[in-house]
């Protein structure tokens, strides 16, 4: 699915999803150097955890690469495995297998199905004469109050580990207005860095979006980690974007509370 990337990266990506899901740091891997479709089962029965705390249990579907990986209680791991990956990475499909199989009837919801990208290389993207680059959280602030609340809580711009903001600058070092556009990252795993971008919503489909991501992107390999840039599933900005920057399509993965 992902045969621009290098085998490197590959690897590094799936050893952070190892480590996320508290598995061998091989386990994917070694999944992976077998060939073909894997899918690995992750019994969260035997792990004893529950990533969801007080609010339930986590069930999720990943496909990376070559693996595929089922990770929630037994009953539903049981119950997926005669499901084709193809069809349990359909949302409806992993809520409709909670709901029939659980102990309690109806009691999922879902917390989204979603595009998995990766980057090798950080895109080449001209200099802007018009905006500065500002490091600035309070820039960031100014701009999540003049986006709606529903983008800034899908963004999380301020909870991230590195932010900048693009100002708009008279081409000598001074601001002229509040920022336009935000991006940064969430360091995981100390491997891969999470991307997240809010661009102000007068001001979007211009370039700014992408122009903001890739200059996170640029941080995040002088930091040493692999950018991954998520996209709601079906969401052509989104994805038009990941696109633009280079960003490989590697993989999907869907999610369910089980309350």
């Amino acid at each position: 699915m992902a045969a621009e990337l290098t085998q490197h990266l590959r690897q590094v990506v799936l050893l952070a999803w190892s480590r996320s899901f508290g598995l061998d740091d091989h386990l994917l891997l070694d999944a992976a150097e077998r060939g073909g479709t894997q899918r690995v089962e992750i019994i969260t029965d035997d792990l004893d955890r529950t990533d969801a705390g007080d609010d339930g249990h986590i069930a999720t579907f990943l496909r990376l690469f070559s693996v595929s990986v089922v990770y929630g209680p037994r009953w539903l791991v049981e119950a997926a495995r005669p499901v084709h990956d193809e069809v349990l990475a359909v949302e409806s499909t992993l809520i409709r297998l909670a709901t029939d199989y659980g102990d309690l009837p109806g009691a999922a919801r879902s917390l989204g199905e979603t595009t998995l990208y990766y980057a090798d290389d950080s895109p080449q993207v001209e200099p802007s004469t018009t905006l500065a680059v500002s490091f600035e959280r309070d820039d960031v602030d100014a701009l999540e109050r003049a986006c709606p609340a529903d983008d800034v809580t899908a963004a999380a711009i301020s909870h991230l580990d590195s932010t900048v903001a693009l100002v708009p600058d008279d081409g000598q070092g001074t601001p002229t207005g509040e920022a336009v556009a935000a991006s940064g990252f969430e360091e995981w795993e100390n491997l891969v860095a999470g991307i997240s971008t809010l661009v102000h919503p007068d001001l979007r489909l211009r370039g700014l979006g992408s122009y903001a991501t890739a200059v996170t992107m640029d941080e995040a390999f002088a930091a040493g980690l692999i950018p991954q840039w998520r996209a709601p599933m079906g969401h052509r900005a989104a994805e038009r974007l990941a696109d633009r920057l280079g960003f490989v399509l590697s993989g999907s993965q869907t999610t369910v509370l089980l309350d």
